[in-house]
């Protein structure tokens, strides 16, 4: 027995230096081990990193092409609607010296009228005044049985309305007056003022418009033509951004004409106006 005891002693008395020679061994192992183990960490790390990185240089490449493809889109979009507008163009450039072509014909027809219409009426006027010579009558308005008899004033009357009717204000103007200072008292003057008034009117120039309406309203206050021109000086008063005198004008026209047509078109044009 002491024999084999003294030889585990002996064992253990030469692995123990052994044991305390590897040791550094051993540490040297682990920490190599585990800086390896670091190192691959970080490596992986980076790999991520940099794999995040490529896809979100991947998406961003997505969304541009999808961007592209959209554009494209409405690159032959806005092709199509170019080649339809030329197609118009050419289309209205290819009818454009037709209508030229028409209009320089209308244009000349209606020049043709005014000029007819004017030497109708000229003559109308001529025959007039040698009316009054040969009866001996000043200058002027004469409305006596024997000039009605010889002359009918509707018939200045009416031309001066073909041609309102038509477009040509600035003959209508001048005719309506010259019916005016021939028959100021006939039936139709107040007409005839009225439709001086809307031929500047219907050009939008208002203040000969405003003093022609104002002029019927002077001379004629109890004529059929004043529910009208009162509607009309609300307007131009409207066009004008005066609104206080709009609204007294409208309000006339319903109180002084409550069934009149031109009421109902006064409190129409009332209810769109802002209140005060």
């Amino acid at each position: 027995m002491k024999p084999k005891r003294i030889n585990e002693e002996m064992n253990e008395r030469a692995l123990k230096p052994l044991g305390l020679r590897l040791l550094p061994a051993i540490f040297v192992v682990i920490v190599t081990g585990a800086c390896g183990v670091q190192s691959d960490l970080t490596n992986l790390k980076n790999d991520t990193t940099h794999l995040r990185a490529q896809m979100q240089v991947m998406r961003e490449e997505i969304a541009l092409q999808e961007d592209i493809d959209s554009l494209r889109v409405h690159i032959v979009r806005l092709e199509a609607l170019v080649r339809y507008q030329t197609d118009e163009l050419l289309s209205m450039r290819a009818g454009m010296g037709q209508r030229v072509g028409a209009l320089e014909s209308r244009l000349q027809t209606l020049t043709t009228r005014i000029t007819e219409s004017d030497r109708q009426f000229s003559a109308l006027v001529r025959r007039l005044e040698s009316l009054q010579v040969q009866l001996s009558v000043p200058a002027g308005p004469d409305t006596s049985g024997a000039q009605t008899a010889s002359f009918d004033p509707g018939e200045l009357y009416d031309l001066a309305l073909r041609d309102y009717q038509r477009g040509d204000y600035d003959v209508a103007v001048r005719q309506f007056t010259q019916y005016i200072e021939y028959f100021p008292d006939s039936d139709l003057a107040d007409d005839a003022q009225f439709y001086i008034g809307d031929s500047y009117y219907t050009q939008s120039l208002y203040t000969p418009a405003l003093d022609a309406y104002e002029k019927l309203l002077d001379t004629y206050p109890d004529g059929s033509k004043v529910p009208a021109t009162l509607l009309k000086i609300a307007f131009i008063k409207v066009a004008r951004n005066e609104p206080s005198e709009a609204r007294s004008y409208l309000e006339r026209v319903i109180g002084e004409f409550p069934d009149a047509e031109e009421a109902q078109l006064a409190r129409m044009r009332l209810d769109l106006m802002p209140e005060d």
